[in-house]
């Protein structure tokens, strides 16, 4: 039972190295460098809403027995405080780099960083999960929850280098924050049907999403 319980923490780290070892293929040395090391500057954006999460507990709310105050965990202090710091790492220090030629990089770029934090804010969880009797449900649920906002912020925010005035950047981290806060409000109410249903139909989006931003012309976006 112990294993099952470990096995999801190396679901992001094994993402990681699969998509490294691809990336490895095709990548210069220093490109593959900046690519690789997005993983672990992901890692270390959880710590700020860790620090929220400690702060609120501790001074604030420390019961979630009104709807209002789950919603208010779910949304604010997980999903914006987390989403916020890897939008910003994602828009403002990887995107504006040479490396990133084509829209997709956007979404490869996303996706390493959500696998950083998805790395520790699963180690996080297994010591400090207690808001349902259910750890292992949160922490397998987590690296795929990832995947999928990931994919979904670095569509937008990608796509929002190669357009002028656009407002895909917000749409994307906005996306991302309302994804990220449903997940775990379904997480905490254990609402897991809810979950399962929309999560195949954002599996669906985010995958329509990856063709399009592959297949799309630079030229025709700016």
């Amino acid at each position: 039972m112990k294993v099952f319980q470990i096995i999801p923490l190396f679901i992001a780290p094994l993402i990681f190295l699969i998509l490294s070892l691809l990336a490895k293929k095709s990548m210069e040395r220093n490109e593959f460098r900046l690519f690789a090391g997005s993983f672990f500057f992901g890692m270390i954006t959880v710590v700020p809403m860790i620090i929220v999460i400690f702060l609120i507990n501790n001074y604030w709310l420390t019961t979630f027995t009104s709807l209002r105050r789950t919603i208010f965990y779910s949304f604010v202090m997980v999903g914006f405080v987390a989403e916020f710091v890897k939008f910003m790492v994602l828009r403002y220090y990887y995107i504006p780099k040479e490396t990133i030629t084509k829209p997709f990089d956007g979404i490869l770029y996303s996706l390493m960083i959500a696998m950083g934090y998805a790395t520790s804010v699963n180690i996080y969880y297994y010591f400090m999960w207690n808001l349902t009797p259910h750890t292992t449900a949160v922490i397998y649920v987590l690296p795929f929850a990832n995947i999928l906002i990931g994919i979904l912020m670095g569509f937008f925010v990608g796509m929002a280098k190669f357009k002028t005035n656009s407002l895909d950047s917000f749409t994307g981290f906005s996306a991302a924050v309302f994804f990220h806060g449903f997940f775990i409000f379904n997480l905490i109410s254990r609402d897991y049907l809810l979950l399962g249903l929309v999560s195949f139909g954002t599996l669906v989006i985010v995958i329509m999403l990856a063709f399009k931003s592959l297949n799309a012309n630079i030229k025709t976006l700016v």
